[in-house]
């Protein structure tokens, strides 16, 4: 069934979620068969989202909000990609014992995702890149496949935790992300951050606004990171990781301490690497176009584009990675609404304040 006359829709795709969601808004006639299978409650119908034939989402609507007056009234329902029921449920206890050692992180996710019929897709993809420094240093790591395969020595689950909850540890401790893709697939992958940009924002450039945003209080000058030797022998280990966005000449000492867990597989660097690069998403850029294609592609997470605005305090041309798009449309107009982060948010690169 299409549902092609509509009053407001919106579309919000993020890249390290794996629940984007979508609303729609529109005119219920009670008495159209069409409508009536369209906006049942209770249904979790399955839902597909195109933008001029290229799919973009594939969800359930899982909400729907009526209204009944005088005059007629616009019907809602919302909805998020097939995955995101990962958000909302524990492990079912069919998969018990929540006891994983020896599982590899491939096999615990068939395990506990498998109840729910959603397909599993391991992204293994090179990325292209000219930068052969970039290169080399890629090809010594390991790839998410890679990763996947690893056996994990010891492991347990919280039976409060949800199935997204307790992937995300896993998948956080192993440096790889977790999303969807528009067929409703649960991705593991890694953000494709030395692709080309598709384009270049400039000031004043015709139907774009932009803006950024700057959360210091999210953000700390130094990250230090301790590791308690374990029962087993394990060594105890300390680091500290300077952030260059809190530089020392500010006299701005913000300091964060943090314990890391017994039994991570990764080390006190790699720990507190990953902490600045989630709080480096303090530093927001936000696009907003006209349209949602821009040279006739729609552009979507997982993407590279490049912005200079002196009002924005970027003097020189930046890359940056975009994370999230908010898509809206009505009878009137489309916009896109682009959320932009650092690109080091999500790689291995060396990080450098982009406003020194």
């Amino acid at each position: 069934m299409n549902v092609e006359k509509f009053s407001k829709f919106s579309l919000n795709l993020k890249y390290d979620s794996i629940g984007s969601s979508f609303s729609i808004s529109f005119y219920f006639d009670p008495e159209n068969p069409n409508d009536k299978k369209l906006a049942a409650p209770s249904q979790y119908n399955l839902a597909k989202v195109y933008h001029n034939g290229e799919l973009l989402l594939t969800g359930f609507i899982v909400n729907q909000s009526f209204r009944s007056s005088a005059d007629p009234n616009l019907v809602s329902f919302s909805g998020y990609s097939v995955p995101g029921v990962l958000e909302d449920c524990q492990i079912p206890t069919s998969t018990y014992p929540l006891q994983y050692d020896g599982l590899t992180f491939k096999e615990i996710a068939d395990k506990v995702v498998g109840p729910f019929a959603i397909d599993i897709v391991i992204d293994d993809a090179v990325e292209e890149n000219t930068n052969e420094a970039i290169v080399a240093k890629a090809s010594k790591k390991k790839t998410v496949k890679a990763k996947m395969k690893e056996k994990i020595t010891k492991m347990t689950a919280d039976a409060n935790t949800t199935v997204k909850a307790f992937l995300t540890d896993l998948a956080t401790q192993k440096d790889i992300i977790l999303t969807h893709d528009e067929k409703g697939s649960l991705v593991f992958t890694k953000a494709k951050t030395s692709q080309k940009a598709i384009f270049h924002f400039e000031k004043d450039a015709l139907g774009i606004e932009m803006g950024l945003t700057f959360n210091g209080q999210g953000i700390n000058s130094h990250i230090t990171v301790l590791k308690q030797a374990d029962i087993d022998g394990g060594n105890a280990g300390e680091y500290t990781l300077i952030n260059p966005y809190v530089p020392r000449g500010t006299n701005s000492y913000r300091p964060k301490v943090v314990i890391q867990r017994v039994g991570d597989d990764i080390s006190t660097q790699e720990v507190a690497r990953n902490i600045l690069r989630s709080q480096l998403k303090n530093i927001q850029v936000t696009i907003s176009i006209n349209n949602w294609d821009v040279n006739g592609k729609v552009i979507k997470p997982n993407s590279i584009v490049t912005v200079t605005n002196k009002e924005l305090f970027i003097y020189k041309k930046t890359r940056l990675f975009v994370e999230e798009v908010n898509y809206q449309g009505d009878s009137e107009s489309l916009t896109a609404t682009l959320s932009c982060v650092l690109p080091e948010v999500y790689n291995d690169d060396e990080f450098v304040n982009i406003f020194v």
